[in-house]
């Protein structure tokens, strides 16, 4: 920067009192030009900051038609290829999307900026005539479009101003290498007056100069040592005050930056950190900025999704996408983005109560199951209260949200105005940036409205891509402010302390690529300076060794990033890194092992926050540095260590379900007021670390009703329901004394299970005609299936009982050589037979995968035939062996009608009640082990709270084998039972 200063102060001292244009591509160029001119105790008189637009904007003062937004360009060109589409010969087949629109948009732009229009744009330069004439009409109608609603782009802006700007009485200086289009450059040609000058910059050896045009000169100055950097070998001195470091991670290299200003003494706003990716680093560095409280400013902004009313726009839309599903509700409300009102439910009450309220999705089921609620009056007055506020809220709400079409468009328009109302009535803001947010959100929706009243297939998707890639938060370097941006916007930033991170070979200079939509052959035979893609990096690369030349007398850090999370791999250094290490050692040769041995990486031992210490204590071997003294303040954390070392030990603890204190209340032999279930003690078989967790501590999953657009009736509804019409069809058969018959009962089996279908479709909606089409129909499919299994089978006993139930009000009473349990349960179905014997008979409406013939116990997992038939015979006073027999039916088409017959012989009702003493004894020792069986984990509800997979597999063998654990040996002599 010191060649162009001292080059502006010429210019202006010649031209003291003259009005002078200082021409750059930004405004914030233009500041940090004057900035650095006005601190040497010059007087910036006469001085006018301009970018060529502004130039073309005082031109046209008197434009009656509005200049586009980008925003509305690509909003236009979405409707426009939609329209298109049906007409286009070479792009016909690609689907229309907001991301394909965007790049269109910017290629109708460049084609409009280099002086085409559909009336010369010829079809020649083009791979393919087809794809010139597509171009041609899409151009064609973008023109149109223009016309008709009033509107002018960038290049009708620079056409219109040609040779209207007054430059008379005005010097204009330029700054080197000025981004300029075919159209800008005839407009400042046009312009000009006789006297300008352009700004020079310190040398850059050994790089291609990336002149774009006539007008994009780069003016050299002198030398500095870091003019070097692309021609090491020819440098005349080494630069020592380049310093090297990489780091694990970027948050971790970003931290170091940040300790190393701490370090020393650097105030905030002599230091600067240019990143040569935005993907990572603005993230990470915005989150690092939050938690250590360092004031930043970024240069090229944050996303939008940071703030909170970024977070509640995606959680609507999430909820929308969701068919208003419940559980997106509460996700949005848990971002704490939504701002009720002081008089609003607590989130924990919206949750329990919408929970409660069995609504899964659809706008329609807020507003009736909460009235059904309501209408129940149960519960409290500030539940009922609660309520009411719930009901009021989504009625106001759902009258500013638009419901989706038949074919399943939605009217854009329809939703700008549902998102507007969201921002004005509900958005909380609590900072700066949420602020931002909020208005540039407002801003660009009020800015669409006019033009969107039309009905969009991915309309939510269309809305993120529209809004939700906004940037906020642009901001210039400011006082006592740490100031964070990509390298190309350093060149004219004056601080003393430079940070260049990410300078590893995937981000800098990064690969050449192609543009689809208008290759590189065919930008170069359209010339008029079209950019070439594969020149990207190569001015990538100018930028950058510009950057060093004029920061030369700066210090300046440079690091790297060595692993990529996301990719799960190693990250080599950047070329123009070693170069670096080159010039700053003296030593040419060095490659990149001389780097690895020399450049190191960071692992600092003084953190910056509370979580750097912990993670360098926990990932450190030598982990007696926690020693009692220090954990002593610590006690979650030494019982944590404790209970991890006792898990690790071969004996069987208090850490794997072992309970020491007192068991009597949970053993039903001596705890009268326990009654017991077949699937309780099933659990117990499966595993008996499961059974603690859900009924010794008492753990619930939280089970969501979630929109699935595939999948309507979960098991556990399906299985009630086919239990619901299988019973009503045989108290049908009762009244009508008649046995099952296919031919002549099918039509009423079919008419109950369509009227069950009916009921259950108000209370669990069906996610779309499709899902519910191909559901009703497997359920009449399984019904057929039972129907023709019943035929065949009714001769063999006559139906006696339905959903015969015990427990509820007086259970069943079962002897047990250990003592006596109350079982409670509910039977499908109790035949009688012929010679006066009891036929139990279970309906299973899922797969048969698990059961077989011979196996009648399973180790414990199988034991509702025995225990229903005990207590059945007890339950009616029945003598011991009345019921002869218990079935399993599968009566759907993932059972294929299979039937498990359990034949209630003596030997298996004196194995049966020693595997349930056996059960008990578990409960009674409070010896609740983990499964011995890793496939009963598959599909467990509890495998976050076990963690059976972090435990090394032979100390739980050793565990499991514990000599001194009663309850472990009933529970292998439970396996022992086929």
């Amino acid at each position: 920067m010191e060649v162009l200063i001292k080059h502006l102060e010429t210019i202006c001292k010649q031209h003291f009192l003259n009005e002078k244009i200082l021409l750059v591509d930004s405004y914030m160029i233009g500041e940090q030009i004057l900035r650095q001119y006005t601190q040497r105790n010059n007087y910036a008189l006469n001085i006018k900051i301009k970018t060529i637009k502004d130039l073309a904007l005082d031109s046209t003062s008197n434009q009656q038609n509005q200049l586009m937004s980008n925003a509305l360009g690509v909003h236009l060109v979405y409707n426009l290829l939609t329209e298109l589409k049906p007409g286009l010969n070479y792009f016909h087949e690609l689907e229309i999307t907001p991301t394909l629109s965007k790049s269109m948009y910017l290629t109708i732009n460049q084609l409009r900026l280099a002086g085409y229009k559909s009336s010369n744009l010829s079809s020649e330069p083009f791979v393919s005539p087809k794809k010139g004439d597509d171009l041609k009409l899409i151009l064609e109608a973008y023109e149109q479009l223009l016309h008709k609603h009033k509107l002018v782009d960038e290049a009708d802006l620079y056409r219109s101003s040609l040779g209207k700007y007054d430059s008379r009485n005005q010097i204009f200086i330029l700054q080197s290498n000025l981004k300029l289009t075919y159209e800008q450059v005839k407009f400042l040609e046009a312009l000009l007056p006789p006297t300008n000058f352009y700004l020079p910059m310190e040398a850059v050896r050994g790089a291609a100069i990336p002149e774009s045009s006539p007008l994009s000169k780069v003016v050299f100055g002198d030398e500095t040592p870091l003019s070097y950097l692309s021609d090491v070998e020819n440098s005349p001195t080494t630069v020592p005050t380049l310093s090297l470091f990489s780091a694990k991670t970027e948050e971790m290299e970003l931290k170091e930056v940040i300790y190393r200003i701490k370090e020393k003494g650097i105030r905030f706003d002599e230091a600067a950190i240019f990143y040569t990716s935005s993907a990572q680093y603005v993230t990470a560095m915005y989150h690092v900025a939050e938690r250590l409280q360092v004031p930043v400013t970024f240069g090229e902004g944050i996303r939008i999704g940071f703030t909170r009313p970024g977070k509640m726009v995606a959680g609507i839309l999430a909820w929308m996408k969701d068919y208003y599903s419940v559980q997106a509700f509460l996700k949005l409300l848990q971002e704490n983005v939504l701002d009720l009102g002081d008089d609003a439910p607590s989130k924990r009450t919206w949750a329990t109560l919408l929970r409660g309220a069995d609504i899964g999705w659809g706008k329609e089921r807020y507003l009736t199951q909460i009235q059904a609620k309501l209408k129940e009056s149960l519960g409290s007055e500030n539940r009922i209260r609660d309520y009411e506020w719930i009901l009021k809220w989504f009625a106001t709400t759902f009258k500013h949200m638009q419901t989706a079409e038949n074919n399943g468009t939605i009217n854009y328009r329809d939703l700008l105005k549902t998102i507007h109302y969201f921002l004005q009535n509900y958005c909380k803001v609590s900072s700066a940036f949420d602020q931002a947010a909020k208005e540039a959100l407002l801003e660009r929706i009020e800015n669409l409205l006019p033009f969107s009243n039309e009905s969009v297939v991915n309309a939510h998707q269309k809305f993120e891509e529209d809004f939700l890639t906004i940037r906020i938060g642009h901001s210039r370097p400011k006082p006592g402010f740490l100031h964070f941006t990509s390298y190309k916007n350093g060149l004219y930033l004056n601080r003393e302390h430079l940070f260049i991170v990410g300078m590893d070979n995937k981000r800098f200079p990064g690969k050449a690529g192609e543009d689809p939509l208008l290759l590189d052959t065919e930008r170069g035979k359209l010339g008029r300076f079209l950019p070439l893609e594969k020149e990207r990096t190569k001015n990538d690369l100018y930028s950058m060794l510009q950057l060093f030349a004029s920061a030369a007398k700066n210090e300046i850090t440079i690091s790297f990033c060595r692993f990529d999370i996301n990719e799960n791999q190693n990250i080599s250094p950047a070329y123009l890194f070693l170069q670096c290490y080159r010039i700053q050692t003296g030593d040419f040769s060095a490659d990149f092992k001389t780097l690895q041995e020399n450049v190191p990486v960071i692992n600092r031992s003084h953190p910056l926050e509370i979580e750097d210490w912990w993670y360098e204590k926990i990932t450190n071997s030598q982990t007696t540095q926690l020693n009692e003294p220090f954990l002593a303040d610590f006690p979650n954390i030494t019982r944590g260590l404790h209970a991890e070392k006792m898990r690790q030990d071969p004996a069987f603890t208090v850490y794997e379900g072992k309970i020491e204190s007192d068991t009597t209340s949970f053993d039903p032999r001596k705890n009268q007021e326990i009654t017991i279930s077949a699937g309780k003690l099933e659990k117990i078989a499966k595993c008996p670390y499961a059974y603690f967790l859900e009924n010794v501590l008492r753990l619930n999953v939280i089970e969501d009703i979630t929109y699935d657009p595939t999948k309507w009736l979960d098991a556990k509804t399906r299985g009630t329901l086919l239990h619901e019409i299988f019973e009503k069809f045989y108290q049908e058969m009762k009244e009508r004394h008649e046995k099952p018959s296919y031919s002549k009962h099918v039509g009423l089996l079919t008419k109950i299970a369509n009227e069950r279908l009916n009921d259950v479709k108000k209370i669990v909606p069906p996610p779309n005609p499709r899902t519910e089409r191909l559901e009703s129909e497997e359920i009449i499919e399984s019904c057929e299936t039972f129907l023709k299994i019943e035929e065949e089978n009714s001769e063999q006993g006559e139906p006696l009982y339905f959903e015969y139930s015990f427990g509820k009000d007086a259970p069943a009473v079962i002897e047990l050589p250990t003592g006596t349990v109350h079982v409670r349960g509910i039977i499908d179905r109790v035949d009688i037979l012929p010679d006066g014997s009891y036929h139990i008979i279970d309906y299973k409406t899922g797969s048969s995968w698990g059961y077989h013939t011979k196996e009648f116990f399973k180790g414990g997992r199988q034991l509702q035939h025995l225990l229903y038939t005990l207590a059945i015979e007890a339950h009616m006073g029945m003598e011991a062996g009345a019921v002869k027999m218990s079935s399993y039916l599968f009566p759907t088409r993932k059972g294929a009608g299979k039937r498990f017959v359990r034949e209630q012989e003596e030997t298996t009702r004196t194995n049966g009640k020693d595997i349930l003493d056996k059960l008990l004894s578990i409960v009674e020792h409070g010896h609740f082990t983990m499964t011995d069986d890793e496939n009963e984990c598959t599909f467990c509800e509890f495998k976050k709270i076990c963690r059976r997979s972090t435990y090394d597999k032979d100390a739980l063998k050793h565990k499991q084998q514990d000599e001194t654990a009663e309850g472990l040996k009933s529970f292998k002599g439970v396996r022992a039972y086929d």
